[in-house]
């Protein structure tokens, strides 16, 4: 399996909850190879995992062949644990809220992460811009957030919003990519908005000065607390921590976890305060807010490997349906329960390029189900939904010869896709 480029850490949005992370480049990327022939597009997949109730976490044999497959085609890829899943903190949620949002935290970093690679060309024809030191140069949270030279006309990012089985679930029910990138739009020092852009902009300044001196190295550790039994050469460079300055977080996160009841009455009571009075409250009277330069808008695409349906996503949810509170900044999250058969979600689907894949022994949702669901998409006009059902594959994909020809599907339609961006 492909090992991961760095490992760390990342606040949820939802309470700031630790969320463990990763992130795998390519080999190709790693060697410094490039194709200067071709404009570059910073191009990046998230796959997110199944349920973590039942043993779900981003070391799933799904996960990590996905992961190792989509790396081939030179595509960034992400992948995270949500709550309560290997060592993020936490506990998993019955009615995935929590993890909806955990997913939106993800993809808004990894959204930065894609924004602040430099093309390898740039970087391959620039002067050295960072000293060569095997330690990290943090990014402090007073420092000017500028536009990069390079970014000038460059494309847009392409973003594969993917997962397997409850990690599909969440894909699909994410909100639009404006919507993510508005908490990140104007934010408090020492948030976790902000932490997490820090993050962003540090691991993205430490690939493009690998990338530049040809060193990127998976050995290097930056955390005290490795797992034991496991080296840091199989964890790629880790990093713990927060990148806030001392001081600047605004409260721990043990305090968040330990007064979750209460917030979640404070956060009854603050939609009957007037906007002037709930912005001084969040965000502090006078306190200085940093601005996201303007990235072009990412192009979305939707990738679900064994997706799941009612009567079973009702139950991964526990019937929950949370409608987005426009009013309210903290709560940009999207209903989940039947929204599967809701218009919004199918003009979601629709209307990006998606991929839905499943077993027709899926035990999870009826194979009936899920090829009427499927086909519905499919024939609606214009629809850029397109699915595959695979003979004999269950669920988990343990069946003979059946996860090949799933990876052999993705792997089409993925070079489908960068066939039609790079004009080929």
């Amino acid at each position: 399996m492909l090992e991961p480029t760095f490992t760390f850490t990342i606040p949820s949005l939802y309470d700031d909850t630790p969320l463990d992370c990763r992130i795998y480049h390519s080999d190709q990327q790693l060697s410094g190879a490039s194709n200067s022939k071709r404009s570059w597009r910073p191009r990046g997949a998230i796959v997110a995992h199944p349920y973590t109730s039942f043993g779900g976490s981003y070391d799933d044999c799904v996960v990590l062949s996905a992961v190792a497959e989509i790396a081939k085609l030179g595509i960034v890829v992400g992948t995270f644990n949500f709550r309560g899943a290997g060592s993020s903190k936490g506990k998993a949620s019955w009615t995935a809220k929590p993890e909806l949002s955990d997913y939106v935290s993800f993809a808004g970093f990894f959204l930065q992460y894609l924004d602040n690679l430099m093309p390898p060309t740039w970087i391959e024809t620039s002067p050295v811009f960072m000293e060569d030191s095997s330690t990290l140069s943090p990014i402090i949270s007073n420092q000017a957030i500028s536009p990069k030279s390079f970014k000038a006309g460059r494309q847009s990012i392409t973003i594969i919003l993917g997962g397997y089985s409850y990690g599909s679930l969440l894909a699909s029910h994410l909100p639009t990519i404006d919507l993510i990138l508005q908490r990140y739009a104007k934010i408090a020092k020492g948030s976790a908005e902000a932490e997490i852009r820090l993050r962003a902009q540090t691991l993205s300044t430490q690939w493009n000065k690998d990338y530049k001196h040809g060193v990127v190295e998976r050995g290097r550790s930056l955390n005290s607390h490795t797992p034991s039994g496991c080296s840091s050469r199989h964890l790629g460079i880790v990093f713990g921590g927060e990148e806030s300055e001392p001081g600047s977080r605004r409260a721990s996160r043990d305090s968040n976890r330990s007064l979750e009841f209460v917030r979640r009455s404070v956060d009854r009571s603050r939609r009957k305060l007037d906007s002037r009075t709930r912005s001084n409250e969040i965000n502090g009277e006078g306190e200085e807010r940093l601005e996201l330069s303007k990235m072009p808008e990412p192009q979305a695409h939707y990738l679900l490997i064994s997706p799941l349906l009612p009567p079973i996503s009702l139950f991964a949810t526990m019937f929950a349906r949370f409608s987005k509170a426009s009013d309210d900044k903290d709560n940009i999250f999207w209903s989940i329960g039947k929204r599967h058969t809701s218009a919004a979600l199918c003009e979601t689907l629709v209307s990006h390029p998606t991929l839905a894949i499943y077993g027709d022994k899926d035990f999870f949702t009826s194979p009936k189900r899920l090829r009427r669901w499927a086909e519905g998409l499919a024939e609606q006009p214009n629809s850029l939904f397109r699915f595959k059902e695979i003979r004999n594959a269950g669920h988990f994909w343990q069946e003979d010869g059946v996860d090949i020809q799933m990876w052999v599907c993705i792997k089409e339609w993925l070079q489908d896709i960068i066939s039609s961006q790079d004009g080929i």
